[in-house]
């Protein structure tokens, strides 16, 4: 029954603590949730905690809910805030996301030289400090613009614009580094 419920009456029913609905709500969003924390947290282990505790988070949380935006946005919200926190306490510099699998080479990708582009680019992406690698991340990867990032971040508009800046330069060195080296 729960199966074929809109998301605005699954909502309803987790508010009451409905477990088969909250379960459903899990169906639906876990894997979205978990690969936006992977892209954050570079750790599969890791991600499945951030998403867990979003998750968990969210429950508790419904009645902050206001139902005029997108349920799946408000929680995604939540797995990248979580995510992120749990990157500042970790406290560590470099991580290496090719063997944790957040990167993917484009299926459209054919060419020997598109994929080296994006290798080298995630690459790149990885030897930025994590604050300005997440900012990037979470503006090209996940598709959030200044405005969102600067709610995400809680950040004011002009420091979020400043900090893509200032991360984008930065890649932009590494980049050329990098090729330097090759």
């Amino acid at each position: 029954m729960v199966k074929q419920l809109e998301i605005d009456q699954l909502i309803q029913l987790c508010k009451k603590k409905d477990e088969p609905a909250q379960m459903e709500v899990y169906n639906r969003y876990h894997l979205a949730m978990y690969h936006s924390a992977l892209r954050i947290v570079q750790n599969r282990v890791d991600a499945e905690d951030v998403m867990q505790e979003s998750f968990l988070t969210a429950f508790e949380k419904l009645e902050q809910y206001k139902g005029g935006n997108k349920f799946g946005g408000w929680l995604k919200q939540i797995t990248l805030r979580k995510a992120l926190h749990f990157c500042e306490q970790r406290n560590k510099q470099k991580m290496s996301s090719l063997e944790e699998g957040w990167f993917f080479v484009n299926e459209g990708e054919t060419n020997d030289n598109e994929k080296s582009q994006t290798i080298e680019l995630h690459k790149a992406l990885n030897e930025l400090i994590p604050r300005y690698r997440n900012a990037l991340m979470l503006m090209y990867f996940e598709g959030y613009d200044y405005e969102e990032l600067s709610n995400i971040l809680k950040l004011s508009y002009g420091n979020c614009r400043t900090l893509i800046s200032r991360a984008k330069e930065q890649l932009k060195q590494k980049i050329e580094v990098n090729e330097l080296h090759r």
